[in-house]
């Protein structure tokens, strides 16, 4: 598990970064049409199927993100036996691996080692 926290298979969506792509190309697509032609219709027309494919990535980085999540969460449970999930939501913010080391933290105090 950790090594999968490591390689980064838990990491943003990649999804996130090519819709960031998308609305740029939109963005200067449409800036470039309002140049040339100084029509916003036609500028916005020119440069819609750039902001559709933004939307459509946006949804799947959802999905994406929500499967991730789903399986962090599972895999973990899976590891360490128990279930701290909505404990460390309500925590301070930390990275993957912090939250590998409050369940490793918990495990140990579980069994009576407290550090």
């Amino acid at each position: 598990m950790f090594d999968k926290i490591q390689n980064g298979d838990f990491d943003y969506s990649h999804y996130y970064s090519e819709a960031e792509e998308a609305r740029k190309e939109y963005s200067s697509l449409f800036q470039k049409t309002m140049d040339e032609t100084g029509d916003y219709a036609m500028a916005r027309t020119a440069a819609k199927m750039k902001n559709v494919r933004a939307l459509k990535l946006d949804e799947e980085a959802f999905k994406d993100e929500q499967k991730m999540l789903w399986s962090l969460k599972n895999e973990l449970e899976e590891e360490f036996g128990f279930c701290l999930w909505d404990k460390m939501m309500k925590s301070k913010q930390m990275d993957l691996e912090q939250l590998y080391d409050f369940y490793c933290q918990e495990k140990m105090r579980r069994k009576g080692l407290d550090i």
